[in-house]
């Protein structure tokens, strides 16, 4: 499973990886000439984890949860495979009761100054009162002219 976290305004997003074989993360530069680094390994993934993770029902998941009220802000792309399984997922200032304790299982086995950001309080106080959340079935198909 990987979370790609977005930071639009620093033209950056983080990678974290993890799996039976361990936990990485990537930092990924967008602007001109930066290439990608390892911030963060580490092969002990206690089996606990790794088993709160797997009882995430992906399965079930849509392809979007947007808060349209908001325009920036927090951007998670969850990337989840298991065997022939390959399933995206983008949450977009949207808290989401079934992703978010990957969040907090991937924050508690990395050091704070990796962690991910992600404010559940802040999230769910944007998405009161919002008329425009967009959750989307799939991904919509990208036109090619």
């Amino acid at each position: 499973m990987s979370i790609q976290d977005f930071n639009y305004a620093s033209a950056y997003s983080k990678v974290y990886s993890i799996s039976n074989e361990g936990l990485k993360i990537v930092f990924k530069g967008e602007l001109e000439n930066e290439s990608d680094r390892i911030l963060f390994t580490s092969i002990d993934i206690p089996v606990r984890n790794l088993r709160q993770l797997s009882q995430v029902d992906f399965d079930n998941l849509k392809a979007i949860y947007s808060n349209q009220c908001v325009l920036d802000g927090d951007i998670k792309f969850f990337t989840y495979k298991k065997k022939d399984t390959l399933k995206k997922v983008i949450v977009e200032n949207y808290f989401h009761d079934e992703l978010s304790p990957a969040i907090d299982i991937i924050n508690e086995l990395v050091p704070k100054e990796h962690q991910i950001l992600y404010d559940e309080k802040e999230i769910k106080e944007l998405m009161k009162g919002c008329e425009e959340i967009l959750i989307m079935e799939t991904f919509p198909e990208i036109q090619k002219n």
